[in-house]
């Protein structure tokens, strides 16, 4: 084009005309043609954000973000992993485990990969997901205590106990305690899980449920001043089981 890099529009355009170098290929021909029959105002640039047809007065990240990601039906199962008020990194880890991604042993020696495919917990049975979740007699252990003390019927193998977590109903403060016991659970377990592979490291069942009591309680108490009411009615249905 012979238009310098730093050169800004109004180096090119003067008193209603456009100053371009003189057209050298048909390509420059045709995109001067095209300039020619736009006309700019002397207005100062303004900025508008434009949404399904409606003008919109301010920017929204997670509007933008909506419209620009693949829309994809809901899924049965969101609800039971993306709890409001949860830790993120337990439902994280929730949505890894229900989309069985996360490298359980079956999985790393579907990889190709050689390992001891028994459980590190209970040194039984191969390791999968829904051995771990909760066929495995130690995590067995947990769970039970936990979904107890949450007030829910705990299940052993993981179809029931997602679809049990997925279509919980009543309460808010019920609902809420018992994702959040079940998440909790589930982040715990793996955790000891990987520190037996990675530190040789081993906690009791009951170290590890004291673990999961004071991140509940911590979280609950969490709520103390968002909401003061779920916090009472979640605290007291953790507590009345202690």
């Amino acid at each position: 084009m012979g238009i310098p890099l730093t050169s800004t529009l109004s180096n090119l355009y003067l008193n209603g005309r456009w100053l371009l170098p003189s057209a050298r290929t048909d390509n420059q021909v045709t995109l001067h043609a095209y300039l020619t029959n736009i006309s700019l105002t002397a207005q100062d640039d303004y900025y508008e954000w434009e949404i399904d047809g409606k003008i919109e007065n301010r920017y929204n990240t997670g509007t933008v973000y909506t419209l620009l990601r693949e829309q994809l039906p809901l899924v049965n199962w969101s609800r039971a992993v993306w709890i409001k008020g949860g830790v993120p990194r337990q439902s994280f880890l929730c949505w890894l485990f229900v989309l069985n991604r996360c490298p359980t042993k079956d999985r790393i020696l579907g990889w190709g990969l050689q390992t001891d495919p028994k459980c590190l917990l209970c040194a039984n049975l191969p390791e999968s997901r829904d051995h771990l979740l909760f066929v495995c007699g130690f995590s067995w252990s947990i769970w039970s205590r936990v979904a107890s003390r949450s007030q829910k019927i705990a299940h052993r193998d993981w179809a029931s106990t997602i679809s049990t977590m997925q279509s919980l109903r009543g309460p808010r403060e019920n609902t809420r305690l018992s994702l959040l016991a079940w998440q909790t659970t589930i982040y715990n377990i793996w955790t000891e899980r990987n520190q037996r592979l990675h530190r040789n490291t081993f906690r009791s069942v009951d170290t590890i449920l004291q673990i999961i009591d004071s991140t509940i309680r911590n979280r609950i108490s969490g709520f103390r001043d968002t909401n003061p009411n779920l916090r009472s009615g979640m605290m007291q249905r953790w507590l009345r089981n202690h």
